[in-house]
């Protein structure tokens, strides 16, 4: 048999080799048959196969022509036999120019504009010009105007805000106003690009000189050369080298640069230089340079335009993705609603993306159609994420567009979008890649109902938005394993590799949902009177035999059997978490606190569920008592989704009986006092995917036991094993090892594999489990190992069951970090005598709070973006407390929890009429409440007794 893939292969025609599948046919043999002879045989895969002489052939043509369009050398290729797709020459091409030293193609990382008119961005066609984005595109046309050649502009804000696109406008205004002559140059580089070689980066961006590295024969000029006259926009200009941004402020400075290579700076080129950035520009650009770009410009996020900006931000990328389908669209009202409501962390980007992967999920259910009707998109073609925060069809009922239970697209229409990418060479131009993914399975002989889940499964993954699939996945797992443990994390991955063949669930939302719930029940096991309250469940239902299957996961790791009762809210959960689940009416959370504790619960929570659903309210101490209890209960009434309200308070903050807050609300209103993160986050849990009503939640609630999130057991220190299992032990076995070790690559070197005989499984079993901890089965045949998902050889091949056991190889052993187990900190251990800062002289805010954060910043507590993330802060509101200051920063920039203090030698004005003497500087993770609520008091007491706060007394602090 292997001479005969041999002798196949030797045959086939080089530029289009045979696939597995069409050498399985052939000889009449299954494909992964193939595939695992293939691997014996160490024979590449038929796209390996074809590379070299594609590349070969490639190079030829743009040696010719270099500036030879992506689709045009597609068309080429494939006239002289290759049949390949526009898309994988893109990505072909890439890489060549990556590795060449070469500058990149015009078409690609830095092209010059050569858009028609018509597709010009000005700001007058920007979305939003007339509202948000007023101030921002007002500094803009200053900076364009500002003589003899404008100013050097820096665009910041988060990811997919928009600032590529104003830089842009910049650039069309400029030539409107005669700044710039007509055939000026627009330049584009991404500096993120080659951020991991900075050598190769300079060397795009400034050129390099004849000797500057090996394989550089001759002189080559950058991109600074091409956009003399120009604009140079750099995006991700914080990923610039310091020597890159060097040599920029020469440039700005004196016109002059130099190439890599060259050892004085005698290039000449007049640019004007735009830079974006997503990082705080004090924490990413050298000071040198910063001062030399004096014009800075914060772009708003998406959560901060009209939902009437929003709404024509979508009809405009929608109107945009039928142009490129060619095809009438038909959009129902429910599925724009969602789009207009849901949250879209990544802004603009995430919700083009969003929109990209909704279209071709539609067109994918028309492309076996003769006729070519109208595309039709329902709720059903949604992304996950999209859909589970779908809300009413009603939303929005004043806008007009919204009036209509569905809106045409028609392709031609309304073409005077304007700010389309130029996508024809696009990776991310999805239309051509499903029709080619159709016919490629089609010609496989698959079902058109398989082909529609597989291609919609690998469309999620392929427009995974803003970050690599990996690396989410393990962000995700560790804040699951600081919560909950790793056991716990592990079990619920196996619980859920399970239930996905039966059932299409929400992955992200369940995760973390069922991770809580499983940690609770093992917490309060063997006691189950919290259940005593019946869940119905159909026995008969699919939701409740795969509960069945999951419970067997449990009772595997844990010796638990699940009694029936347990096993119905399994079977909740997994009905809650289907994709095709109809939205419920939720209850709503309000939480409310002294000073920021309020907002870093919700925030926490929020991150955790990736959903905001609980409300803050911060609260000061000098507040008026009316005012404090008008904010409650309007962001009650906010909250409210027509199932009433819980109100969690802490330290007083609850001002109000039930009964009152009823009745200034308007809303069922229940209480729980004694706030904490803990708490916070099962009430939403509840909230999101419980059916028990206000009242059953908030009676659990108050008989919850104060536990520790950590104290189950982690995982056992024995070594993780996977069994490989065929009829004989033999053959087939042997291959999966191989294959399985290829796939894995290093992570193979953290996994014992053993091999095992179906005929003698459960004996080798029982033998292995003294030994080794096994969490997967992969093999030819199940042999339904109670509890220890089998993973068949498909699934390895086609990589869903290596993504699965490299998940729970992250968590088996511990190569998650930080540290997996955080304790929580008291006032005590934030103090340190370094931070301490006494009798200070400094007259003004802005140098107390540059003083205690440098202070915090040298003795390694805090990131360099700190300060900057205080003064955000402070834009925010009021820090003031207790006639101190108590300037802080969110917790992404916290190293380690400190408290920088300063007593002042004079009091400084921090607020207006507002002056203080004491400062304290908090940099705090999420494990700080505790500390933060001790400051409070200690502050408070001094308030009292009418007595400045101590400096000794406080550093003698006890708790």
């Amino acid at each position: 048999m292997e001479e005969r893939i041999k002798q196949i292969i030797d045959q086939e025609d080089k530029k289009v080799p045979y696939t597995d599948e069409q050498i399985a046919r052939q000889m009449g043999i299954r494909r992964d048959e193939v595939t695992l002879l293939r691997h014996k045989l160490q024979v590449p895969d038929s796209r390996k196969r074809r590379q070299p002489l594609l590349l070969k052939e490639m190079e030829k043509l743009l040696h010719s022509s270099p500036n030879m369009t992506s689709r045009e050398l597609t068309s080429r290729l494939n006239e002289q036999g290759f049949d390949v797709s526009r898309f994988m020459v893109h990505q072909l091409r890439s890489k060549m120019e990556a590795f060449s030293g070469e500058t990149p193609n015009i078409d690609d990382h830095a092209r010059q504009k050569t858009r028609k008119a018509s597709q010009a961005v000005t700001f007058a066609s920007l979305i939003g010009a007339k509202s948000t984005l007023k101030a921002a595109i007002q500094q803009a046309q200053a900076a364009v105007l500002y003589p003899p050649h404008g100013l050097h502009t820096l665009f910041f804000g988060a990811t997919g805000v928009g600032k590529s696109r104003m830089a842009e406008a910049m650039y069309q205004f400029a030539i409107e106003q005669q700044v710039m002559k007509k055939n000026a140059p627009f330049v584009i580089f991404n500096c993120a690009d080659y951020a991991k070689n900075p050598q190769l980066l300079l060397s795009q961006l400034f050129g390099y000189v004849k000797g500057a590295f090996t394989g550089a024969q001759q002189d080559k000029p950058g991109l600074v050369d091409q956009a003399d006259g120009g604009i140079l926009f750099l995006d991700e200009i914080h990923r610039l080298p310091p020597e890159g941004q060097e040599n920029l402020f020469y440039l700005i400075d004196k016109g002059v640069y130099r190439r890599l290579g060259e050892v004085q700076f005698q290039q000449k080129a007049t640019i004007l230089i735009v830079g974006a950035t997503t990082e705080a520009p004090e924490s990413s650009l050298l000071l040198t340079l910063r001062r030399r770009i004096p014009m800075t410009i914060e772009l708003p996020s998406l959560s901060e335009w009209t939902q009437q900006e929003r709404l024509s931000l979508i009809f405009h990328y929608l109107n945009e993705e039928t142009d490129r389908i060619g095809r009438e669209v038909v959009v129902q009202k429910d599925v724009i609603a969602s789009l207009l409501t849901y949250d879209c962390p990544a802004n603009m980007g995430q919700l083009h993306s969003d929109i990209r992967v909704l279209l071709a999920k539609a067109f994918l259910k028309t492309i076996h159609q003769v006729e070519k009707t109208a595309v039709q998109v329902d709720r059903y073609d949604l992304p996950m994420h999209v859909a589970s925060h779908q809300q009413s069809a009603e939303l929005a009922p004043e806008l007009p567009m919204l009036k209509k239970d569905q809106f045409l697209f028609v392709p031609g229409q309304r073409s005077d979008l304007v700010g389309a990418e130029i996508v024809e060479d696009s990776p991310q131009h999805l239309y051509d890649w499903v029709v080619e993914r159709y016919q490629n399975l089609k010609n496989q002989g698959q079902s058109e109902e398989l082909i529609e889940l597989i291609v919609n499964k690998e469309l999620d993954t392929r427009m995974e938005p803003f970050t690599g699939e990996e690396e989410k996945r393990s962000l995700r797992l560790q804040q699951l394993v600081k919560l909950v443990g790793d056991q716990v994390v592990q079990a619920v991955e196996q619980m859920l590799w399970i239930a996905e063949r039966h059932i299409t669930l929400d992955y992200q939302r369940i995760s973390y949902a069922l991770a809580i719930h499983l940690h609770g029940l093992l917490e309060r096991w063997p006691d189950t009177k919290e259940m005593d309250s019946w869940i119905e469940t159909d026995q008969e239902s699919m939701e409740f035999k795969v509960a069945l299957e999951m419970a067997k996961v449990i009772q595997t790791s844990y010796g638990i059997s699940l009694p029936e009762k347990e096993v119905s809210v399994l079977a909740m959960y997994v009905k809650q978490c289907s994709i095709y689940t109809e939205p419920k009416p939720m209850i709503g959370v309000v939480v409310t606190s002294y000073g920021l504790v309020a907002k870093s619960m919700a925030d926490v929570a929020s991150r955790l569920f990736e959903r905001k659903h609980a409300q803050a309210v911060e609260l000061y101490w000098n507040d008026d008592l009316a005012v404090s209890i008008e904010r409650i209960s309007t962001m009650i009434q906010q909250a409210d989704q027509g199932e009433g309200v819980i109100l969690l308070a802490d330290m007083g903050s609850n001002l109000l009986s039930e009964e009152e807050w009823n009745r200034r609300s308007g809303v069922r209103v229940k209480v729980l006092p004694n706030v904490t993160t803990t708490l916070v986050i099962e009430v939403i849990r509840k909230c999101l995917y419980s059916s028990e009503s206000l009242e059953q939640i908030v009676d659990q609630m108050q008989h919850l036991p104060v536990k520790s999130l950590h104290s189950i057991q982690s995982l056992t220190t024995k070594p993780v094993a996977i069994v490989t299992i065929c009829i004989t032990g033999k053959g087939a076995a042997k291959r999966l090892n191989q294959l399985l070790q290829e796939k894995l690559e290093t992570a193979a070197t953290q996994v014992t594999i053993l091999q095992a005989s179906s005929l003698s499984i459960r004996k080798q079993y029982k033998e292995w489990l003294g030994k080794y901890h096994i969490f997967a089965v992969v093999g030819t045949v199940n042999p339904m190992l109670d509890g220890i998902p089998f993973i068949s050889i498909k699934e390895i091949v086609d990589e869903s069951g290596i993504s699965f056991i490299k998940r729970l190889l992250l968590v088996a052993n511990r190569t998650l970090q930080p540290a997996l187990v955080p304790r929580s900190h008291g006032l005590r251990d934030l103090l340190y005598p370094e931070l301490v800062c006494d009798d200070l002289e400094l007259s003004t805010k802005q140098q107390v709070i540059t003083a205690l954060a440098q202070r915090l910043r040298e003795h390694g507590f805090v990131e360099a973006g700190f300060e900057g993330k205080v003064w955000e802060r402070e834009k925010i509101g009021n820090t003031c407390l207790f006639g101190t200051a108590i300037p802080h920063a969110d917790t992404t920039q916290t190293i380690r929890p400190g408290i920088a203090i300063a007593n002042l030698a004079q009091p400084i004005e921090w607020e207006a009429g507002y002056f203080v003497r004491q400062v304290f500087m908090l940099a705090i993770t999420e494990t700080c409440q505790l500390a933060v609520e001790e400051l409070y008091q200690f502050l408070q007491e001094h308030e009292e007794a009418n007595v400045p706060p101590d400096l000794q007394t406080f550093m003698k602090f006890e708790q």
